[in-house]
């Protein structure tokens, strides 16, 4: 058999901050052999390669059956549902010994079902909801109405980096498809250039000298009242995310360096939804 290196990123829904921390420790092992295994932390904008579900919470399986997987998202569930559902379940007490080969059939699976869709038409992935799903019944209709008025900005993608070089790399990603990408190496310039072009998306790498992320994604928001904006933090490995105090400055999430062109492309994808909508823009020569 020949050694799979790929690594798969994992979502937990419903576990405890303990039960996650046993996840991320047990998973990320390293193996001779099978795929590599890496579990998301709150914040993380990255797109899941699978689901792990704590089946004996509620609001875990309300918000798997929002999510609504299809068979290129595998779901695993832990310990046994209430109702029948159509994902393999693995029962309590876990047996960590087994784990990895269910994740790795289950992967198996994936891959050979992409594999022969892609042979014969394009895939077809559902929508990933960037924020849960806010309850009819107890949300003021004005709520829904002011989302729909707030128009996306249109200013392209602002990069907050020390040097050229990410910039240069996610320009010519976006160059096809007539996305403009702009370079800012301190807080100052960076808000200049925002309010004279209202970016859609604002990627901070958080190693930037002299940048406070925190800080600066605060003001861009408040910049930009009234426009749909994105900000995401780009962390080194190891380093904090303060998610109450992100989530109080009006941050997206973070993604971790290097960053793979898979999911940095997805990520735009996301926020931008470019892909699908906007033309691609003939090359000429």
């Amino acid at each position: 058999m020949p050694q799979k290196t790929a690594t798969i990123a994992i979502r937990l829904l419903g576990f405890s901050a303990k039960e996650e921390e046993t996840f991320s420790t047990v998973l990320a092992v390293a193996r001779e052999k099978g795929y590599l295994y890496t579990c998301l932390k709150n914040g993380c904008v990255q797109d899941p390669d699978m689901y792990l579900v704590n089946a004996e919470n509620i609001q875990a399986i309300a918000t798997l059956s929002d999510l609504n997987p299809g068979e290129a998202l595998p779901v695993l569930l832990i310990g046994q549902p209430e109702i029948d559902l159509p994902y393999e379940v693995m029962p309590r007490p876990i047996r960590w010994r087994n784990i990895f080969g269910i994740l790795d059939g289950l992967i198996d699976r994936r891959d050979l079902l992409l594999t022969t869709l892609a042979a014969h038409t394009s895939v077809t992935v559902h929508e990933r909801r960037r924020h849960k799903r806010l309850d009819l019944d107890l949300t003021d209709p004005v709520v829904y109405q002011k989302l729909r008025q707030r128009p996306m900005a249109k200013g392209g993608i602002l990069v907050i980096d020390k040097d050229t070089q990410f910039r240069e790399y996610v320009a010519m990603m976006m160059d096809r498809y007539g996305i403009t990408v702009t370079l800012a190496s301190d807080e100052r310039s960076a808000l200049l250039l925002d309010r004279n072009n209202q970016h859609a998306l604002t990627l901070i790498n958080t190693s930037t000298p002299g940048v406070d992320p925190y800080r600066l994604c605060e003001a861009l928001k408040k910049q930009n009242q009234g426009h749909r904006t994105s900000v995401i933090f780009l962390l080194d490995k190891g380093q904090e995310y303060k998610q109450i105090m992100a989530e109080k400055v009006g941050c997206d999430g973070y993604l971790i360096k290097p960053l793979s062109r898979h999911v940095l492309v997805r990520t735009i994808k996301k926020f931008l939804h470019i892909f699908s909508d906007l033309p691609i823009r003939k090359e000429h020569g």
